[in-house]
């Protein structure tokens, strides 16, 4: 499925936990949208690896932590709307990109973010997915009757 699968969108469905790993395996995705579900923890790494990728949204999640720069990096990325999480840094690479949404964050020196309350009253609370063993379940068993 890796090689054949071009776009995930799982929008407002309330989808929960941390973004795997293993999601930057999927090379040929050229859109990404999880945007208005409730993922938590950080955005994985590996989304750098996705080099097909051109539309990528998480807005309005309660992702956190730093926007990893080689998203910012990604080159074929055109848009890239991370708004309304609890990202705390992002990279001047992120900063440089032409389309981008970084508002309602808890970025600093960035206009339109959250107040400092607010991201200190969330940052109480961290989200650590490798504490949760956030990974693929195995593949079920299927019995069949005789």
């Amino acid at each position: 499925m890796k090689g054949t699968l071009n776009e995930i969108i799982i929008t407002n469905s309330g989808l929960t936990g941390c973004l795997p790993a293993e999601i930057g395996e999927l090379e040929k995705v050229t859109v990404f949208d999880v945007s208005f579900n409730k993922l938590v923890g950080e955005m994985p790494e590996s989304l750098g690896r996705m080099k097909s990728l051109e539309q990528l949204n998480v807005a309005h999640n309660m992702l956190s932590g730093a926007v990893p720069e080689s998203v910012c990096m990604l080159p074929r990325l055109e848009n890239f709307t991370y708004s309304y999480n609890y990202f705390c840094t992002e990279s001047t690479l992120c900063l440089k990109l032409k389309d981008k949404d970084d508002a309602n964050n808890c970025l600093p020196y960035r206009p339109l973010q959250r107040t400092p309350e607010e991201c200190q009253a969330f940052y109480a609370h961290p989200v650590h997915c490798t504490a949760f063993a956030c990974v693929s379940p195995p593949p079920p068993t299927y019995y069949h009757s005789p």
